[in-house]
């Protein structure tokens, strides 16, 4: 849901998101599954019968009314009557702030039918309550709701700041955040209540809510403040089926930035109260309340519509229906971790809601949403050079420091050489106690010198390990995102019962060795920032010993050898400053090359899931005979030139006499008879022959192309022996010369 609620530019407040961003790694994706849990709401009435019983902390049984045996749904997470708001979010939402603060972006939307308790998770019991004590004056926690029963919204906010003050540099992090609510259609700013407000595109499909404003805040209870005073402003009124019924979609974002190392890191969470489907006749809506309905059910209906082509693997979704589906479309199927509650009401009356609402969520169950990586600011990507260049800076300005002290007491140095050319005014006993002195006093800047080059280096040396430890912390989160990913897990830190010995017993290996890696790098993190801390406090003592000595040197300085010995130490100073000037260019630039690195190494990864992906559509089609449509057989075209040249080119032709001229290359479009082998690909070679589709001759024209695609694919592909020839008179008359 990343940039979903950003303003337009030139709206005044916008909110930043991934299109006013880039990072380095921000092309590379990994795959994770949207997570749903499913809530059950208390019975109203202990005498009413109940339709949905809780199996198990991961599945329930629903009982249809016309079965003898209840039907079974399986989720990731399953909440009985009694279970707690603290359970809800620890279980659900808790795990995804730290990753806030870590730069990602994540998104918690309830789900249900009016009434069955969406907005009790999401803002906790009487929201309009707390926002009447809040007109009284009384802005306290407790007067709004207790810490235990208040909403997700209140909790992670708590949580994002007791993280945040828990840290060794709490200055920073900045905390924003936004309220706006769509209600019949329109969207309307619950911060800065005024006239709707317009949803626009830009030209790479991110959503922008013109002129909706976005207030910074360093203070949890000026945040609580600002969730009452906007659920205040949201519209609520009384039905016949729920007395609180909220009769708008609420959708509160906070961004987070985090100053480190290597840039400033943006993450945003996503909080989404959706208002409740509700049928007619049971709510007996009239006039106002009717056309509400009206407009909820219809952006309710548009949300379903999209999940179910969603989890059917859809080529295309329609995301364009409604505003509400156009703001949830990053949440459901962008760079997002994204957590769906549902809510069901148990009573036997709520039956065919809560079987919607089960069939939903069931349904979402099967969406996959591609993680982005940690957002990195791109005006922060050269903070380590310029911390350097700093360095080297001050260095350079105490040596020139030196030096016009040198010069500007000259003159009173001469007339102390005159004075000591007096026999009568020293005795040798003097002159031998100041040259005694003098040589301390040389000595003492020279350890000066050294010292703090020794502690400048140091400094140096641990700007360049917290560099590689968060590249190295990148590149473990990347390997716990793919793991659990394809194990359709919340991505969280794996305790003891979560290890299963099963097929998967690898994967979880892995996870755990990357846990592992991860916590040994925050500890080495969090050394060297101490070591990082000691240094700079021994440097600044340091720096004011050598002030110290410099006041002291023009009076002890009595011979113009003595002043050349000393501009000879600050040039190995100046020099010095130029040696670390060299040694942080260099650090700079193999951190810069370890980023590549990464790149490269996902790179390679998503290249092989895309061959991977290419094999097996290539089997399916080959085994079910499926007419290729116009633009899939221009495709397969242009992907056998591509093997081509990059066979060619790799200088492949030379293994001409065993055949072997796609090696290491996905299935080729070609006759078996060839001997062609795809080693590379997760397939079997069997799984290529026979194949349906028209083959391909010697001479790179299709052999009897009507039989399934039609007319032929063009342009024609170069001949084999031609190429092979072609290129044996290369090696022959390179051999000649």
């Amino acid at each position: 849901m990343a940039s979903q609620l950003q303003s337009a530019p030139g709206s005044g407040n916008n909110i930043p998101g991934s299109s006013g961003s880039n990072s380095s790694l921000t092309n590379v994706h990994s795959d994770e599954r949207l997570v749903v849990a499913v809530r059950i709401r208390p019975l109203s009435d202990g005498n009413e019968p109940n339709c949905v019983q809780v199996a198990s902390h991961r599945t329930l049984l629903f009982d249809e009314g016309n079965r003898n045996k209840p039907k079974k749904y399986n989720y990731d997470y399953v909440f009985g009557e009694k279970s707690t708001q603290e359970d809800v979010y620890k279980t659900t939402t808790a795990s995804l702030v730290q990753d806030v603060l870590n730069g990602y972006n994540a998104a918690v939307f309830a789900y249900g039918a009016t009434g069955s308790g969406k907005t009790h998770t999401m803002l906790g019991p009487n929201p309009k309550r707390a926002a009447a004590a809040s007109d009284q004056g009384d802005t306290t926690v407790a007067s709004a709701k207790s810490q235990q029963d208040s909403g997700l919204m209140i909790k992670a906010v708590a949580d994002i700041f007791k993280f945040i003050e828990a840290s060794e540099n709490p200055d920073n992090f900045k905390i924003s955040l936004s309220y706006l609510e769509i209600y019949n259609e329109l969207i309307r700013d619950l911060l800065n209540p005024g006239g709707p407000l317009e949803l626009r595109e830009d030209n790479k499909g991110n959503q922008l809510v013109t002129g909706l404003s976005e207030i910074s805040t360093t203070s949890r209870l000026e945040v609580i403040q600002l969730l009452i005073k906007g659920n205040k402003a949201r519209t609520v009124e009384p039905t016949a089926a729920n007395q609180t019924s909220s009769r708008s979609h609420a959708l509160l974002s906070i961004t987070v930035l985090n100053q480190t190392p290597i840039g400033t890191k943006q993450g945003r969470l996503f909080l989404t109260d959706l208002a409740g489907s509700e049928r007619a006749r049971k709510t007996k809506n009239r006039g106002k309340r009717l056309q509400e309905g009206a407009h909820i059910n219809r952006s309710l209906l548009a949300l379903g519509n999209c999940i179910n082509a969603l989890a059917g693997g859809a080529r295309y979704v329609n995301y364009r229906d409604s505003k509400l589906t156009r703001l949830l479309k990053e949440a459901l199927s962008g760079r997002c971790k994204t957590v769906m509650i549902a809510h069901v009401a148990p009573e036997a009356k709520h039956r065919d809601e809560t079987k919607n609402t089960l069939v939903y969520a069931d349904r979402a169950n099967h969406i996959t949403t591609r993680l982005q990586n940690p957002t990195i600011l791109e005006e922060n990507r050269e903070l380590p050079i310029a911390h350097y260049q700093g360095m080297v800076a001050e260095l350079r300005e105490e040596v020139s420091r030196l030096k016009n002290k040198m010069l500007s007491d000259r003159p009173r140095s001469g007339a102390a050489l005159q004075r000591q050319q007096q026999p009568d005014q020293d005795s040798s006993s003097e002159e031998q106690q100041k040259k005694m002195e003098l040589k301390y006093l040389r000595e003492q800047i020279v350890q000066t010198f050294k010292q703090q080059m020794r502690l400048r280096r140091r400094l140096l040396e641990a700007d360049s390990h917290l560099l590689g430890l968060e590249l190295d912390a990148e590149r473990q989160h990347m390997v716990i995102s793919h793991w659990q990913s394809r194990q359709g897990k919340l991505y969280d830190r794996m305790d003891e019962d979560d290890v299963v010995v099963d097929s998967d017993s690898e994967g979880n290996s892995a996870l755990r060795s990357a846990w592992n890696e991860l916590s040994a790098i925050e500890k080495e993190v969090k050394r060297y920032r101490e070591i990082r801390i000691a240094t700079e406090h021994d440097l600044e003592d340091c720096r004011k010993r050598g002030v110290a000595l410099e006041d002291e040197l023009p009076e002890r300085i009595s011979s113009d050898e003595e002043r050349e010995l000393l501009s000879l130490l600050c040039r190995v100073h100046e020099l010095e400053a130029d040696k670390v000037s060299l040694q942080a260019e260099r650090l700079a630039r193999q951190a810069e090359l370890r980023r590549r690195d990464l790149q490269l190494l996902r790179a390679e990864r998503q290249r092989r899931l895309c061959e991977d992906i290419i094999s097996t559509q290539r089997r399916i089609i080959e085994e079910g005979k499926v007419e290729l449509p116009e633009d899939l057989r221009e495709l397969y075209a242009l992907y056998q030139q591509e093997i081509h040249a990059s066979t060619y080119n790799s200088g492949l032709y030379t293994a001409a006499s065993r055949g072997d001229y796609y090696d290491s290359k996905l299935p080729p479009i070609h006759q078996r008879e060839r001997g062609m082998t795809s080693p590379g690909s997760s397939s079997s070679s069997s799984d290529w022959s026979p194949s349906p589709l028209p083959p391909i001759d010697a001479e790179g024209n299709l052999i009897n192309p009507d039989r399934v695609m039609g007319p032929p694919v063009g342009p024609k592909l170069p001949s084999i022996n031609r190429l092979r020839s072609s290129y044996g008179s290369t090696q022959s008359t390179s051999s000649d010369d």
